[in-house]
């Protein structure tokens, strides 16, 4: 069985000598949950930003689903995949249901559909849909703005979810439901 997500060989060097990937060969297969575990610049934030091309690899092969990635356009590569950033990341002139529905809204879903995974969403981590799907991120706890970048990664149901220190800023019991709903 093929990898959801294989590395052969790959590197990613920034200016003449500056390793931050070296030679990783890596598959991981669906269903897996898979956690990079290092200190501060070892390379996985690069390696993860690499799967959706965020930052593009030096040398070797990234597949997805058996594609080689840098014959997928990135937007479209980007859709697939859910991603949650160390910095949250939310549109700051986007509403919580805005921020949380904006790649279904991409991928066509109509609006009904749309909202229903919102309001889902939110009441999967104990934020009520009628209090919070207005509202804007500045109005927003850190801890709120956390868990809306986690639900925006997990809104379009994608088969791959990057997560890049998602946690953080969580209380335990959100942490934990959170986790939960990815196993």
């Amino acid at each position: 069985m093929a990898g959801l997500i294989r590395f052969e060989n790959v590197t990613k060097v920034y200016g003449k000598d500056v390793v931050a990937v070296r030679d990783l060969t890596l598959e991981i297969h669906k269903g897996e949950l898979v956690v990079l575990i290092g200190p501060s610049g070892c390379g996985k934030t690069t390696t993860l930003k690499m799967i959706n091309r965020l930052i593009e690899k030096t040398r070797g092969q990234i597949y997805v689903d058996g594609e080689e990635i840098s014959q997928i356009d990135p937007v479209l590569l980007r859709r697939r995949i859910g991603y949650v950033i160390q910095q949250i990341g939310l549109f700051p002139h986007l509403t919580v249901a805005g921020n949380i529905s904006i790649v279904p809204r991409l991928l066509g879903w109509p609006r009904e559909r749309q909202k229903q995974r919102v309001d889902e969403l939110l009441r999967l981590v104990n934020m009520d849909p009628e209090l919070y799907r207005d509202r804007y991120p500045r109005d927003l706890s850190g801890g709120q703005q956390q868990r809306v970048g986690v639900l925006r990664a997990l809104a379009a149901e994608p088969d791959i979810i990057l997560m890049d220190e998602p946690f953080g800023a969580l209380d335990a019991i959100t942490r934990e439901q959170l986790q939960d709903e990815l196993t």
